[in-house]
């Protein structure tokens, strides 16, 4: 049966206002509380976007009655504890990428989350938009014929600043955890997880990847070329090659917004994908729709891929020379 759902946002920074005005084009959510560190900063988000509820701390967010589900949007470096202490409190979570510092740490969110029977979904937006249902169906169609290798790079140019979260160890730093789940999610999507993987990395004054190049190997033999940078900036095009032609994903891996099919010896064909508002309600729908359908878990973006996902970028970092601070070597 379908009901309203109240949700909690935790964390102020730039993708909770983003998923925010994404989540308030939905009828059946209320943005009903927000936390932040801070209470000023909490008061802040809350009267620019009319939310009810704002708390100076994590915990107290947690202990409100009434929050159905969380968003956690704080630094990766947080996502482990932010979670458990969320699912420990009874609340379904929907947590930002990546979805923790490592694999071990997904596991004991995923292993809490099911013994609990409660909703945990790693927030690959991209994975609920229109784009996807298009280029299910041309693969259910079989018009790329058997797939062969696949080609992204999610790459933006940022200044070096030893402060910023992007190039800081100590809150999950790099552009891999950063910005690399993009295509090696794609990869996971439609080519399965790798049977080898060939990486190289440059590194950052402070010590993590400011640039990862990546090649996986799959069972079938078929490969993927997969990028990730904080140096420079790439012209967001993927595109996925098959016996039969090639399919180009045009616009940010995150939120694609065209495809274009390329058969063999025929014109190439464009299938417009537009989305509505920012995208991000889309998620944010899928969870609610879960919840009103008694599942735990969505097929789509499952718990099992987000683990695997989270294993191959520890093998990548291991590779790299990339470690966290507290990780055991």
């Amino acid at each position: 049966m379908s009901k309203n759902y109240k949700w909690g946002i935790i964390g102020t920074g730039r993708i909770s206002n983003i998923f925010i005005e994404g989540l308030q084009s939905l009828e059946k959510a209320e943005s009903y509380a927000v936390a932040s560190r801070s209470q000023a900063s909490a008061d802040d988000f809350a009267k620019k976007w009319s939310i009810k509820h704002a708390y100076g701390s994590y915990e107290d967010l947690y202990k409100d009655p009434d929050i159905d589900i969380v968003y956690i949007a704080t630094p990766i470096s947080s996502h482990h504890r932010d979670t458990l202490n969320a699912l420990e409190a009874g609340k379904h979570v929907l947590c930002e990428k990546a979805f923790a510092l490592n694999a071990d740490q997904a596991q004991e969110m995923i292993q809490v989350a099911r013994d609990e029977e409660l909703f945990l979904m790693e927030a690959m937006w991209n994975r609920f938009q229109p784009w996807y249902e298009k280029a299910t169906e041309i693969l259910d169609e079989n018009l790329l014929g058997e797939l062969y290798h696949l080609k992204a790079d999610l790459s933006f140019q940022f200044p070096f600043d030893p402060k910023h979260r992007l190039f800081d160890p100590s809150l999950g730093g790099g552009c891999l955890l950063d910005l690399g789940v993009y295509p090696i999610a794609l990869s996971s999507l439609f080519m399965g997880p790798p049977a080898s993987i060939a990486c190289t990395a440059n590194l950052c004054p402070t010590g993590v990847d400011d640039q990862v190049s990546m090649i996986f190997t799959h069972e079938n033999g078929a490969t993927s070329e997969l990028g990730c940078s904080s140096r420079y900036n790439t012209n967001q095009i993927a595109s996925l090659h098959g016996s039969k032609g090639f399919l180009e994903i045009h616009g940010l891996i995150g939120r694609p917004e065209r495809l274009v099919l390329h058969q063999n010896g025929q014109a190439p064909v464009i299938h417009e994908t537009p989305y509505e508002f920012n995208g991000y309600q889309y998620e944010a729908q899928a969870v609610m729709d879960m919840l009103d359908s008694k599942e735990i878990e969505h097929p789509r973006m499952p718990l099992d891929e987000t683990f695997q996902t989270m294993a191959v970028m520890d093998y990548i970092r291991e590779n790299i020379g990339v470690l966290y601070p507290g990780e055991i070597q």
